[in-house]
């Protein structure tokens, strides 16, 4: 349902996210997120994303830390996966505000409907242009590789170089507007793979729900898409998808954690 869903999503982005088009938000294709208070210094929805995904991450952490290295095959695998999907959405703060940091210096607005390889070669200085190429792809690399390795925290540091490699050179070619679509699209397709792929004794409870989380997160893309001003703007635009990851990790991990340190104790029970 995850998969058909960011499917549905990304397909539609790409065949209606223009302007004009009365599908989706007006706001939300002028800037390819829901943002509130964007002429607000430090406190559009792109700072608020970067302050909520600290706070929810170091909570997180703190969670982690209290709960992990429960004894069971299942946990000690869901351990690692929490721990790397954390610190890899702490990463995806950080983007964020570098985005914050764009709309404070005037860069928000205007440039949403063309790719951002068209953007990088509109400067007319060469060493310039170089020199914004060259950020361009160390910031969306740490960003590509730091969200990779929280859904794929067991694939091999080459492999997962070269698919943060290959996200980041994929994404120049994409519009800015489609940019989250993108996004969600590759860690689907990450997050799918890995998981249709693994042996039937390992899908137990915890498997059920990882895969229920990514879920309910495909449905928010939607109302932020199509509803921004009239409903997502009202809880802070974008920062309810933000908000929305640390809470479907921590909630997953908890329920997990509770189900199998149960199950522990009618064993020792018996």
């Amino acid at each position: 349902m995850t998969s058909i869903s960011v499917l549905a999503y990304t397909i539609t982005t790409m065949i209606f996210a223009k302007p004009g088009n009365k599908f989706f938000d007006s706001d939300w294709i002028q800037h390819g997120f829901c943002v509130i208070q964007k002429d607000v210094p430090y406190w559009n929805s792109h700072d608020l994303c970067l302050y909520f995904d600290i706070v929810l991450v170091c909570f997180g952490l703190l969670i982690y830390k209290s709960l992990k290295g429960m004894p069971v095959p299942a946990m000690k695998s869901l351990d690692e996966v929490t721990l790397f999907s954390l610190l890899g959405h702490l990463g995806h703060g950080i983007i964020h505000g570098f985005i914050a940091r764009n709309y404070r210096e005037g860069g928000g607005e205007g440039a949403q409907h063309i790719s951002s390889i068209e953007k990088l070669l509109q400067s007319d200085d060469e060493e310039n242009m170089k020199m914004k190429i060259m950020k361009h792809m160390a910031v969306n690399l740490g960003f590509w590789f730091a969200l990779l390795k929280g859904i794929l925290p067991n694939l091999a540091l080459r492999k997962l170089s070269i698919t943060a490699i290959v996200a980041v050179i994929g994404g120049l070619f994409v519009k800015d507007v489609l940019g989250f679509a993108y996004v969600q699209a590759v860690i689907t397709i990450a997050f799918t793979s890995t998981q249709l792929v693994l042996p039937r004794e390992k899908k137990e409870f915890s498997y059920a729900t990882s895969a229920a989380g990514p879920f309910v997160l495909s449905v928010i893309p939607w109302i932020e898409s199509t509803a921004c001003q009239s409903i997502a703007a009202k809880m802070g635009g974008h920062l309810i998808y933000d908000v929305a990851i640390p809470v479907v990790i921590m909630v997953s991990y908890c329920a997990s954690w509770h189900h199998y340190s149960g199950k522990k104790m009618k064993e020792k029970a018996f």
